[in-house]
């Protein structure tokens, strides 16, 4: 191997590589990857990319979901309406020991009702009534556990500076459970006024 030497007299730095690491054991597992070229402080930088996989290892928190009637009690045949914040989040990382902000955009939410009907699926983050999107009629009384997932799309910038990057891949959350109880109103035919 010939060593090179740089501008500044300094010997060349050797390729860089690196290996995922186990969360509870902190040992490396999986092959080792080149990630960089090594080289001298004038050589052309390293493209700075976060891979799918390490989006989906930041914090996201899970969309909050609200519903109306705010208690989840509702009515057989009636909309329980659903909605959340369509706000993006903005986290902070690192790759290769260079800061990189990073802005996670909800692009598709997955509305589970609990009751065995498919998920509906959207786009649409929903809104409050009067001007609701979102809602679902349960079709027989009982207690329903609903859960949100969303799927999140993101952009990167590194070091602070230069233009949005889109990040290959897509990231989820899941909301915690919410409990809607759905009762039958009844109606009754009584005699003269009711106060």
């Amino acid at each position: 191997m010939v060593d090179v030497v740089c501008a500044d007299g300094a010997e060349s730095l050797d390729p860089l590589y690196r290996r995922d690491v186990d969360p509870v054991t902190g040992e490396g597992v999986g092959p080792w990857v080149q990630v960089d070229d090594g080289g001298c402080p004038e050589d052309v930088a390293p493209t700075i990319v976060l891979s799918a996989e390490e989006f989906r290892r930041l914090p996201l928190t899970a969309s909050v979901p609200s519903f109306q009637p705010g208690d989840g009690r509702g009515l057989v045949n009636m909309d329980l309406i659903a909605f959340t914040d369509p706000a993006p989040q903005v986290l902070t990382t690192s790759v290769l020991g260079v800061p990189v902000t990073v802005r996670a955009t909800p692009a598709q939410f997955s509305w589970d009702f609990g009751d065995g009907s498919a998920p509906f699926v959207t786009s649409d983050p929903g809104r409050p009534w009067p001007d609701h999107t979102v809602g679902h009629p349960y079709a027989r009384p009982g207690s329903y556990s609903v859960q949100l997932t969303t799927t999140w799309t993101g952009e990167y910038q590194v070091d602070g500076a230069g233009p949005w990057l889109v990040v290959d891949g897509t990231a989820q959350t899941t909301s915690p459970p919410f409990p809607a109880t759905v009762e039958e109103a009844r109606a009754r035919l009584v005699a003269g006024a009711q106060p």
